[in-house]
């Protein structure tokens, strides 16, 4: 639609400049401009969009001595044969580069397109193969003999370097399954989109809201649809967060586009015909939500309680941490301590984008987290005795898994750093490898270190918020019933739609200097307030479950975790080369641990969902030979698509109970194999073996009187067969290594 339809109709739009799109043609203008002054490179006249149709022209004729042209319009007289007879007119479309190569067999062309980004995405890509499939038309048109090469070329940003320069790397990918994937658009999927009738008072096009949707410059026109202005039985269900295309596609089909209409339907809308993976798994979630959100109030969750949060935390730390994208760094890292005797907090705002900045931010803050630590480590070993009530139970908080990524990923990129390096063994003292540095007095499991709040919230509660449960809406959802005492309220500047990490164009004003965008006070003072937030999150959780004990209801939060204590391996003041090696080795080890131990602490019929576990199954025969046992199941038909497979590692039976899945030191007491259907086995038969003295075992015996005949689950544990041997290695070269 043209500018004069839309306003026609009329289409709301954002008309304010984006600051991706301004950043992205910035960037592009100087990689040309470097390109320019290395190779013959026509380029659009100053003012112009693009290049003058009668230059293109000559250039894919093969005419003048230009090896680049950039901004080529790619819009053939006629429409292409591959948009089938689409009812629809093409725009204008400007490739950023195409390479001219004269060859024995004529003139070679490659398409080329520059992202201000560190990952040429599939989008990206596809880009270049509609770009492609212009181009093939417009010489087919001209008459050129010639081709277009097989593989297109995405200049990228360089992983060590920033948009600010004019540096790229150059990722090129074969064109073919892009190319297809075109095609079968254009041929299946858009003549129902140029059918669709879009006029004053009526919207027939099909659209879902998602947090992907943010930076959309039609947001409005959508939002309207979703807004809670709008009452449930017209609010399009599309703001029930966590909904998928084509989950909302389903529910279309069954005339259930509205909050109102989702939340009438049970369970069993998962089990309609036609019903998606993200539908069928998650439809109790999703009516849950549907209902919170028509009745305007906090309602339980689909799960009773989580495995991700500990009860108690005497000494509770909480962090946030906001990344650029476009440097590769840190711009803000808030640190706050909680105990008995106060609050302490410590925010470090990065203005620029050096990296030593960074570093020093990184050794700020964690010093803090490590000396803090520490403390407590001296107080519960001068007490002795994990079980007396005395003893301080420690735990991270943070309110997104992504700023956990954010501070690994920062982590990583200053390993050249001796206060980083030497930080890493801190980080193992803080997360103790039992499993491969037996220490008897720390064999006691600290599971799950840190939690991200807003996985416990969505598991637990379903709330009155729009697509996303970020910071912003969950906090004012618990405020507004009276649950928390801080929400998180952002100023206009800092305020997103579905997120409440800090927006691109914040980092991006503070750091090119401009006088438009909030200064560091302002932002130093909007983490502050996600602290605030975050904290009274978690003590609400706590205090929530506490509630529950003291009324005799089932327990909410069931992390068993012990008194914190230290790892004692390593000496962090006296760390050689082979200790870091060895420090490197057991992180990697304790990160693959935490991962499973994160994926085992949720619900069991999420893990079964996610194709993660296999259960509940019924137990129709057990025998013994030989040095095995055997065991045949029938499964549920919800478990036939399983990820699990026979051959997997570190398989473990058990009656899903939570003390025995989430206990490393007892997986080997549950350990078994998944073996292959025999002949006439129907899909619901799953046979497993396992060692007899397992099988035999006082701990496999338990489990086998308490689950009887129906109840039993299937789990993937951790399984690391290299991180043992390493060490063993790397110590048997520290004793050949003379001082």
């Amino acid at each position: 639609m043209d500018p004069s339809e839309l306003a026609a109709v009329p289409v709301a739009k954002d008309q304010r400049e984006q600051p991706w799109a301004t950043l992205g043609v910035e960037y592009e203008q100087r990689i040309i401009a470097r390109l320019a002054r290395e190779n013959s490179v026509l380029r659009p006249a100053h003012g112009d969009d693009g290049l003058l149709e009668r230059h293109a022209i000559a250039f894919l004729k093969g005419q003048g001595s230009a090896d680049y042209a950039a901004q080529v319009n790619l819009r053939p007289r006629v429409q292409p044969e591959f948009m089938h007879g689409a009812d629809i007119n093409l725009r204008r479309s400007f490739a950023d580069l195409i390479r001219r190569e004269v060859r024995s067999t004529g003139l070679h062309f490659t398409v080329i397109d520059i992202k201000a980004t560190r990952a040429a995405r599939a989008f990206h890509k596809t880009q270049v193969a509609f770009y492609v499939l212009l181009l093939r038309s417009m010489l087919a048109e001209l008459g050129v003999v010639g081709m277009v090469e097989a593989m297109g070329e995405i200049w990228r940003i360089p992983d060590d370097g920033d948009a600010e320069g004019d540096a790229c790397a150059v990722e090129a990918f074969a064109l073919k399954p892009y190319l297809r994937l075109v095609e079968d658009f254009c041929r299946t999927t858009l003549p129902a989109i140029a059918g669709k009738t879009v006029a004053s008072g009526r919207d027939d096009t099909f659209f879902h809201v998602y947090f992907k949707c943010e930076q959309c410059a039609y947001l409005p026109h959508c939002f309207d649809a979703v807004g809670p202005a709008r009452p449930a039985r017209l609010r399009d269900v599309s703001a029930v967060a966590g909904l998928s295309h084509e989950a909302k596609r389903t529910l279309l089909s069954i005339g259930a586009g509205t909050v109102a209409g989702l939340a009438q339907l049970g369970s069993g809308v998962g089990r309609i015909d036609g019903a998606g993976w993200s539908l069928s798994r998650r439809a109790d979630q999703l009516v849950s939500r549907a209902r919170a959100l028509r009745d305007d109030s906090v309602q339980p969750g689909p799960e009773p309680h989580s495995f991700l949060m500990p009860p108690r935390a005497d000494a509770a730390i909480y962090l946030v941490a906001d990344s650029d994208p476009v440097d590769d760094t840190l711009v803000t890292l808030g640190y706050r301590y909680v105990d008995a005797s106060g609050v302490r907090e410590h925010i470090e705002i990065l203005p620029s984008s050096d990296r030593r900045e960074e570093a020093n931010a990184l050794v700020s803050v964690f010093g803090r987290l490590v000396r803090d630590l520490e403390a407590i480590d001296a107080h519960n070993e001068a007490i002795g005795d994990p079980g007396d009530p005395a003893s301080l139970y420690a735990h991270i908080f943070l309110y997104e898994a992504t700023e956990a990524l954010a501070l690994q990923d920062a982590v990583k990129r200053h390993l050249e750093d001796p206060r980083v390096r030497t930080g890493l063994l801190h980080m193992v003292r803080l997360f103790p490898p039992e499993e491969v540095v037996p220490e008897p007095e720390f064999r006691g499991m600290q599971h799950l270190p840190a939690t991200a709040l807003r996985s416990v919230v969505e598991q637990l509660l379903s709330l009155p918020v729009t697509v996303s449960y970020d910071l912003r809406q969950v906090s004012a959802a618990l405020r507004r019933a009276g649950l928390v005492a801080h929400s998180y309220a952002p100023t206009t500047a800092f305020e997103r739609p579905f997120s409440s990490l800090l927006a691109l164009d914040v980092s991006r004003n503070l750091r090119e200097g401009r006088s438009t965008g909030p200064d560091a006070d302002a932002i130093r003072a909007d983490v502050s307030a996600r602290l605030d937030a975050t904290q009274a999150i978690a003590e609400w959780l706590r205090a929530e479950h506490q509630r529950r004990i003291t009324a005799g209801e089932p327990p909410m939060l069931r992390l068993n975790k012990q008194p914190f204590r230290l790892q004692a391996s390593f000496n962090p003041l006296d760390a050689g080369d082979l200790d870091l090696l060895r420090a490197f080795e057991l992180l990697e080890n304790r990160a693959g641990l935490l991962d499973t131990m994160i994926q085992l602490a949720r619900p069991s019929r999420v893990r079964r969902d996610a194709g993660r576990a296999i259960g509940p199954m019924r137990l129709i025969n057990v025998s013994e030979k030989g040095r095995y046992a055997y065991l045949l199941f029938s499964i549920p038909r919800e478990a036939e698509d399983a990820d699990l497979s026979s051959g997997a590692f570190g398989l473990i039976l058990s009656d899903g109970e939570p003390d025995l899945v989430l206990e490393p030191r007892l997986w080997s007491s549950l350990r078994c194999d998944l073996t292959d259907p025999w002949n006439g086995d129907p899909p619901n038969f799953l046979r497993l073996r396992m060692f007899r003295p397992i099988f035999n075992g006082q701990v496999f015996q338990e489990v086998k009187r308490r689950a009887g005949q129906d109840g039993w689950w299937l789990d993937q544990s951790f399984v690391d067969f290299n991180s043992s041997k390493a060490d063993a290695f790397l110590t048997f070269l520290g004793g050949q290594v003379q001082p």
